[in-house]
């Protein structure tokens, strides 16, 4: 066998090319420059830092999301509401025709309480989550702090429960009341829709951080593959190169023996 100190400094640099080897198959298959903590201890530390803000931003915009879908929700049921309140509206006109007879307006009235009906189903139903959004009940803390709360949008809180189109008197005073209904639905949707758009840019700015935090990771945790390569390449010549003085000193020791055997 080779000894001596050329002997161990062959060994050794076998040894480093075998490992650099090594590390960089682990890095080129992971994707990653930084495998371990040992590898980069301060990039291994901003890595965390950024895992850490990438994984708070993702939550904050699923967050945001969940409160942009909520609205939408009600924003949508109330788009409902307001096209009823368009049809008892219509209703109400008609009814205040002089032309009409009390049967005419007995069957517009019909109409209407059916409509009224609808706005209730409506408000009911209107639901995200297990949450009632249009009967008066919600409220909620948005991601900025503000307090927001949805009126109750239901035929009584509108005031459209009990409309009466029995007279023509009776049919002008509903209209009134339809479309003082209709005005507070469309405040309210404007109000929903407000906090929508400042949800939305929120999310854009959420989006904005993310997008920077992840390309700073990326530049610091990501592999340089034709790099890596060319190193792994490196390192292989080495450990060859290693083998061969090992054998060419292995046969020239082999050679020297003989020659002094004869």
């Amino acid at each position: 066998m080779l000894t001596g100190v050329n002997g161990n400094s062959l060994h050794s640099n076998l040894l480093h090319a075998d490992s650099s080897i090594a590390k960089s198959l682990e890095r080129i298959s992971s994707g990653k420059s930084i495998t371990r903590a040992s590898d980069n201890p301060a990039g291994s530390a901003m890595l965390s830092a950024f895992d850490s803000q990438t994984r708070a931003l993702t939550q904050l915009m699923s967050n945001q999301q969940s409160q942009a879908s909520l609205l939408q929700t009600a924003s949508s049921s109330l788009s409902t509401t307001s096209s009823i309140l368009q049809g008892i509206n219509s209703l109400a006109l008609q009814a205040s025709n002089g032309t009409l007879t009390d049967s005419d307006r007995a069957m517009i009235q019909q109409q209407i309480n059916q409509l009224s009906t609808q706005i209730n189903m409506s408000a009911n139903q209107a639901q995200f989550n297990g949450q009632n959004l249009l009967d008066g009940s919600f409220s909620t803390t948005l991601q900025n702090g503000q307090q927001f709360a949805i009126d109750a949008m239901t035929a009584s809180a509108l005031g459209v429960n009990d409309l009466s189109v029995a007279t023509q008197g009776d049919a002008m005073s509903a209209s009134e009341l339809a479309k003082s209904a209709l005005s507070k639905v469309v405040s309210t949707q404007s109000s929903i829709g407000s906090v929508i758009n400042g949800i939305n840019s929120n999310l854009a700015n959420l989006g904005t951080q993310y997008l920077n935090a992840v390309s700073s990771q990326s530049q610091i945790g990501d592999v340089d593959m034709a790099n890596e390569i060319m190193n792994m390449t490196l390192s292989k010549m080495q450990s060859q190169a290693s083998i061969k003085v090992f054998k060419m000193n292995e046969e020239s020791r082999s050679t020297a023996l003989k020659l002094l055997g004869e």
